[in-house]
């Protein structure tokens, strides 16, 4: 696919300036100078513009596998790491980094919470649980064992559902819904594109 991409933009290169080339014999050195330098940067962008193309593709299509396409696409089009992406493996590192992130603001939101009810100290305890499955994940997925980093991943998810189902339980509302539910998508995403990578 990249070949013929390739290709077709030689042709559109040569179509666009092939009047130029052939009048090229009769311009003065300058002129001639000028028209090299101007069409070997027209390839340059041409090919640049292909290239950012191609990595939207790829997003656009990870992100087309996941449950939270939109959440998918706005989480990996904003991380530089996800620009520089050649395979499906980095962006499902990318969003695993994320959502390791999103467990520690959770954390840092948690404690500076003043009720020391149970519900409160067992979701610092779910969440602290949570960051250390999802560290666990890294380490696995850098050893690609994706297997491994699905098993860590769906803990951690039940660690931010126990913290909620623990909140309701008691009659207490929660002040980190909104953060606990983006968790969650982040690795529904991370789960799907795993999924991808382990063949399943």
């Amino acid at each position: 696919k990249e070949y013929k991409i390739k290709k077709l933009i030689a042709f559109q290169l040569f179509s666009s300036f092939s009047p130029l080339i052939f009048h090229l014999e009769n311009m003065n050195p300058n002129l001639k100078l000028f028209f090299c330098l101007l069409f070997t940067l027209c390839s340059v962008n041409q090919c640049r513009n292909v290239a950012e193309a191609q990595k939207a593709d790829l997003i656009t299509s990870a992100c087309d596998s996941t449950l939270y396409k939109d959440l998918c696409k706005q989480t990996l089009q904003s991380d530089k790491e996800s620009s520089k992406a050649t395979d499906i493996g980095v962006l499902a590192k990318v969003a695993l980094q994320h959502a390791l992130s999103q467990a520690k603001q959770i954390q840092g939101q948690l404690s500076k919470q003043n009720d020391k009810s149970v519900a409160f100290k067992d979701c610092n305890e779910n969440y602290n649980g949570a960051s250390e499955r999802l560290k666990e994940s890294v380490t696995s997925f850098q050893s690609k064992k994706y297997g491994d980093v699905l098993t860590w991943v769906s803990a951690a998810m039940s660690n931010s559902d126990s913290c909620e189902n623990g909140l309701k339980e008691m009659g207490k509302a929660s002040p980190i819904l909104s953060l606990s539910t983006t968790f969650s998508q982040l690795c529904s995403i991370v789960l799907a594109l795993t999924n991808k990578l382990a063949g399943h």
